[in-house]
């Protein structure tokens, strides 16, 4: 099995049995949630959350494309 998950300059920093924390080769970071289905494994695309540079908020884009920032 491979999970192809990284590009060019990325880095992974930790994995365990629930996620792969992936450094991107900008600095932010993707921790990108694994579940286990059946034999094999696949990456909950819906709930990748994405720890970037900002000032304390946290933004959430809905399915509509409309963002919610929270401080």
């Amino acid at each position: 099995m491979v999970l192809g998950l990284l590009k060019k300059g990325d880095v992974v920093i930790n994995v365990t049995n629930e996620f792969v924390a992936i450094k991107r080769k900008h600095g932010e970071v993707d921790i990108i949630p694994l579940v286990k289905d059946g034999e094999s494994w696949r990456v909950h695309l819906d709930d990748i959350v994405t720890i970037g540079y900002g000032d304390n908020t946290v933004t959430y884009e809905n399915e509509n494309g409309v963002q919610i920032t929270n401080f």
